[in-house]
């Protein structure tokens, strides 16, 4: 009886099963990495979002255009605007964010707080929002005074602040 040709056979068979888990550990551990590029489009669309509220927020004093906080203290309240019944100048709004995000759908939503409860109104409807909508904020304050100029119905006191979240939640199609 030939003992060495066993103990080739047994070393051929253990460097199988220890070659064999080696490789299934390897693909059991290793995690697959794929593109994120749908993350980056959604970045993307946040940061085009946020800077659009920021600048439409921010207009020259000699412009006729109104700015953000104008646009938002003239809203009547009323339930939510499509865009072929805007009140206000809401519409004034609705351009700008149609200018400053082409090919991109939006809703305009009004946070605050009224009585002490948080109110949220939806202010423009594009539609529903898209699997991979995103969310960007931008705040604004109302004065009496700014509302009455603008001929809003925000019911504000002769002193009273009110500090209006505009959230614009916007989509690709």
């Amino acid at each position: 009886m030939n003992d060495k040709a066993q103990l080739h056979t047994l070393e051929g068979l253990g460097a199988a099963v220890l070659m064999t888990l080696t490789i299934l550990t390897i693909t059991q551990s290793t995690m697959i990495v794929t593109p994120q590029n749908e993350l980056a489009i959604d970045v993307h669309l946040e940061q085009i979002s946020s800077d659009a509220l920021t600048v439409l927020d921010r207009n020259p004093v000699d412009s006729d255009q109104y700015n953000l906080t104008e646009c938002i203290a003239s809203w009547d309240m009323t339930e939510a605007s499509y865009p072929d019944n805007m009140t206000g100048n809401l519409d004034e709004l609705d351009a700008g964010l149609q200018y400053l995000l082409p090919d991109t759908l939006y809703n305009v939503d009004l946070a605050y707080i009224e009585n002490g409860d948080l109110k949220v109104d939806n202010a423009i409807i594009r539609g529903p929002a898209g699997k991979n909508s995103v969310v960007t904020r931008h705040f604004v304050t109302l004065t009496n005074e700014t509302v009455s100029e603008m001929g809003g119905s925000w019911n504000l006191g002769e002193t009273e602040l009110r500090v209006v979240e505009v959230r614009l939640t916007a989509w690709e199609v």
